[in-house]
């Protein structure tokens, strides 16, 4: 999920300043204890005797699996995800450089906890660092939390305005007790898990690491009221309850020759899918699938027709599409990223198409395959459609990318090598009767992949 942060304001505070940022760029230490890192650090700075701030290190890895690193502040919103330039450790030391503050930590890693000085504009103030434990959530906070909440996002210095939901849920398994995942229907965006769900002095917060995002609020007569942060902060409001789209107020004409399902495909083979029907209210609620990126469900912003002449928006990804509609037919151009194509739509459902695989060969395949590499979770199905044929789908759970279709599958002697068009992605390997391993491409990335046969 992406929200542009250039519009957002930055701040300035702790010692000097820190400007927001959504990632932070890390150099790889080579020490063989690297995997001790990853996690969240917490100490506290104290500043002057009258100057105390909770600060957190929280270091991972990023899909290419190089360590990565932001500085938080836990009670200060507009000090959260704060670039980590640098990381680097040799034996039991340990180096964090913050360039955003001209800041730096050193410290010793021994036994589980760091020791060591922070530094910055030729201060240096000691700071104790050890393994971040989540506090237990009272049980009646649970159970309060517990569901989904939604709300509005206005961006600041801009009129865009975007739908997000937080999903608690009561988990035994969590440090706190409590785990939670974010959505962003407007963008297509769902299930996106939290590092972490805490409540402090009243205030609950929630981080994801990945996209850099959090919020931080209090409860008050129903309702979580507090900040947003993500490149910058700003004020947002979740009501508990599921999250329905509202519709688009069309007339009952435009709704009736619209209603159903719509799809195409452009001359690459990849298609785009439009939905429409009618809510209880008498508005009509679009959606757009663009199921070969594993996007589905993305809402229209807009829909408009005069006599024959129709124009949709989707505001959420920046698309939008215009042609003349018939009654079983739509024929016009289709544009986003300030690219357009010709676009010829049929009343239809979208199915995944088959790829061609000889029947022996398609049987070793068919069934559920997973597997974790580079930090990426990811799932290979093989299944048979009615006619017997192969159909074959991707998720990445992680990614949010769900029903991938796999365009191209090819097997010979045990080799095996797959494509899928739409995320630009190719395998090579070989398959065994509980394996499949080889090397993973995309554009600009490449790793090794090993997924087992699931048990059923």
């Amino acid at each position: 999920m992406y929200l542009p942060h250039r519009a957002w304001p930055s701040y300035r505070a702790f010692v000097c300043a820190f400007t927001m940022a959504l990632s932070g760029t890390i150099a790889q230490g080579a020490a063989p204890a690297a995997d001790a890192l990853p996690g969240t650090w917490e100490g506290n700075l104290v500043i002057n005797p009258a100057t105390r701030l909770d600060i957190q290190f929280i270091v991972s890895r990023n899909p290419q699996n190089k360590l990565v690193a932001v500085l938080n502040a836990p009670a200060e919103a507009n000090l959260q995800n704060v670039a980590v330039s640098a990381v680097s450790q040799a034996g039991e030391k340990v180096v964090f450089v913050v360039d955003e503050v001209n800041g730096r930590y050193e410290g010793v890693l021994r036994n589980g906890r760091m020791s060591g000085k922070w530094k910055q504009n030729g201060a240096a103030f000691d700071l104790a660092l050890k393994p971040f434990v989540a506090q237990r959530i009272a049980a009646p906070v649970v159970a309060q939390l517990n569901g989904p909440w939604h709300g509005v996002l206005s961006i600041p210095q801009s009129e865009r305005k975007i739908n997000l939901v937080l999903n608690f849920k009561a988990d035994a398994q969590a440090g706190s007790g409590m785990s939670a995942t974010v959505d962003s229907p407007d963008q297509s965006a769902f299930g996106i898990p939290a590092e972490s769900v805490s409540i402090k002095d009243g205030t609950v917060q929630v981080k994801v690491l990945r996209p850099l995002m959090s919020f931080a609020g209090k409860l008050e007569g129903g309702q979580l009221v507090g900040k947003w942060t993500q490149g910058g902060a700003a004020p947002l409001t979740f009501s508990k309850g599921k999250f329905e789209a509202a519709g688009l107020v069309v007339d009952k004409t435009t709704r009736d020759r619209l209603e159903g399902n719509w799809y195409g495909k452009f001359g690459s083979g990849i298609g785009i899918a439009f939905r429409f029907k009618e809510n209880k209210a008498g508005n009509l609620v679009a959606t757009m699938d663009s199921p070969h990126e594993g996007r589905n469900g993305i809402p229209v912003s807009a829909v408009t027709l005069d006599g024959d002449k129709l124009r949709i928006r989707v505001d959420g990804v920046g698309a939008a599409f215009s042609g003349t509609l018939a009654p079983d037919a739509i024929s016009g151009r289709f544009s986003a990223g300030g690219q357009g194509n010709d676009l010829t739509m049929a009343r239809a459902e979208y199915v995944p198409e088959a790829v061609r695989v000889p029947a022996d060969l398609a049987g070793k395949l068919v069934g559920k395959w997973e597997g974790k590499t580079a930090n990426t979770y990811m799932i290979l199905r093989f299944k048979l459609n009615d006619k017997g044929e192969l159909i074959a789908l991707q998720d990445i759970p992680n990614r949010q990318l769900f029903g991938l279709p796999v365009s191209e599958v090819t097997m010979k002697d045990g080799a095996l090598s797959l494509k899928v068009r739409g995320i630009a992605a190719e395998f090579r390997g070989r398959v065994s009767d509980s394996q499949i391993s080889g090397d993973w491409t995309m554009p600009s990335l490449q790793f090794p992949l090993k997924l087992n046969r699931a048990t059923l």
